[in-house]
């Protein structure tokens, strides 16, 4: 199986998996606020903001992992790939315990540190023991999935990975009707995610029979890695940080209820993150390996085409939900939230600059990425410090304000230095072919059903409105983007990929 087929399937299921994970997130937020309360349901979303952010102790191994296993196996250097398998699992495993140590730690102080008592710090040391235990298992396995990538099944894993999403649904349905614990809930949710090790580690025996589960640390592995490993990590410490330590300085500056309300905000957001931000793992694998190759061409397909199809797909999400915002919130949570549509339609729109996705795994497929570094950090200090300025005053809308300027500072960066001098890509031919075309389109179709033919179809139905604005919102953008933005080489290869997969 070729690359490109290989990318249309790791999208194809990456954005099966994401619909999947857009269902639970949507049915999930507001059951739960309503069995657990809204304070409670806060402290999912605190232990789980903490947690993510441990992440950061990858150290760049996992975009370093999958950039090396596809360099060495294209170059079919199989000994290094096992080398670096069992040096990685020996990484991971005392990441693990560190990660478990830390946990266990906070969970020491999780009174004064987010100003609780009572039952409700009782509830969240347990929600970090549970967490201590899940994150030393998923650590260790982590390298699995980066192997299995390398070997551009990127569909495979996503489509592997909906059973835990699929029994996390059912585990919502259980929760509420055996009336279980907020701990409970969140164990056997943690643990689901444990399912697909048995397929991961029958996939690896499959393609890879020559790497060893036995975790052994080769030294020159290491310092080969290590350079660029450190290079992904001080980009990643930054990014990482923009992106969760923002609920977590609401806990810390705002309350616990603006935690929740950050957690049904990001409930819709991350549908549309997801859809950009996934697509780096999908073409990450044969952006490596077009690199290592040093095929100039394809990469200039990743660069232009890449980003046009990401962005129709990020505008499509973003615009879609921007025309039915209040409607959505309504039926989401209730008339007590739509407060919050103003909030909504903003952070929407900063999910635009994930249209950068297919260069980036470009990016990461290089090997010099210093000048990334340091505007991120430089981004990432002003954004969270005008998070932590604006949060006392603004609440949710702090994070939201923050994010923004922090992502705005970036595209900014990458248009006007970084493509253009050290990629050589044409920034211009970029947002003319790639971005600015879908972006109009998305506009005017979400002005068109949001204030426009809304008008004509409007009912007292909140669910008729809802659908009807959706329903419109589709036609109006798909009917434009096949008349403005599509070529004739565009629709030739969507219709090829339609009969090919239908």
């Amino acid at each position: 199986m070729g690359s490109s087929n290989k990318i249309a399937k790791g999208v194809f299921w990456t954005t099966l998996l994401n619909i999947v994970n857009g269902v639970y997130g949507f049915i999930s937020v507001p059951i739960l606020i309503a069995y657990f309360g809204k304070a409670d349901y806060g402290l999912i979303g605190l232990a789980m903001s903490v947690n993510v952010y441990l992440r950061l102790m990858d150290l760049g191994f996992n975009s370093t992992n999958v950039r090396f296993f596809s360099n060495w196996l294209a170059k079919k250097e199989l000994d290094k790939v096992r080398k670096l398998f069992q040096t990685s699992l020996a990484f991971y495993g005392s990441v693990g315990l560190l990660n478990a140590f830390i946990l266990v730690a906070i969970s020491c102080f999780s009174g004064s540190l987010f100003h609780l008592e009572g039952e409700q710090d009782l509830i969240l040391k347990h929600l970090f023991y549970i967490l201590a235990i899940s994150a030393f298992i998923s650590w260790f396995t982590s390298c699995f999935d980066q192997l299995i990538k390398a070997h551009e099944y990127v569909g495979w894993t996503q489509k592997i990975t909906l059973l835990p999403k699929l029994c996390q649904i059912a585990i919502l349905g259980v929760t509420v009707w055996c009336h279980l614990s907020i701990e409970w809930y969140y164990a056997l949710t943690a643990f689901s995610m444990f399912l697909v090790i048995p397929f991961a580690v029958h996939k690896i025996r499959l393609l890879a029979p020559y790497v060893s589960f036995l975790p052994v640390l080769d030294r020159p592995i290491f310092k080969t890695i290590l350079p660029y490993c450190l290079n992904i990590f001080s980009f990643s410490l930054f990014s990482f940080s923009i992106n969760y330590l923002r609920p977590v300085f609401l806990g810390m500056q705002g309350t616990i209820e603006s935690v929740a309300d950050y957690r049904i905000l990001n409930g819709v957001i991350t549908i549309v993150l997801m859809l950009g931000g996934a697509f780096v793992g999908v073409i990450l694998p044969s952006a490596s390996k077009v690199v290592a190759l040093g095929d100039r061409e394809a990469q200039d397909r990743i660069a232009y085409d890449g980003t046009k199809y990401i962005t129709i797909t990020l505008c499509f999400c973003c615009f879609g939900m921007m025309s039915v915002s209040k409607e959505m919130l309504q039926l989401y949570v209730g008339s007590n939230y739509l407060h919050l549509s103003v909030w909504l339609d903003l952070w929407l729109l900063t999910t635009l600059t994930a249209h950068n996705q297919a260069i980036s795994s470009l990016i990461l497929s290089g090997s010099d990425i210093r000048a990334i570094t340091y505007s991120t950090i430089t981004a990432s200090i002003i954004g969270l410090l005008v998070c932590w300025i604006s949060i006392p005053y603004l609440e949710v809308g702090g994070t939201v304000i923050g994010y923004g300027i922090y992502g705005m500072m970036q595209i900014l960066f990458y248009y006007l230095y970084y493509w253009p001098r050290k990629m050589h890509i044409n920034s211009g031919r970029v947002f003319r072919y790639s971005f600015f075309p879908s972006v109009a389109v998305g506009i005017v179709a979400m002005l068109l059903a949001r204030f426009g033919l809304k008008q004509i179809f409007w009912t007292g139905n909140d669910w008729v409105n809802f659908l009807m604005e959706g329903f419109v919102f589709t036609i109006l953008y798909i009917g434009m983007v096949y008349a403005f933005v599509l070529n004739t080489k565009d629709k030739g290869f969507f219709f090829k990929l339609i009969r090919k997969h239908a």
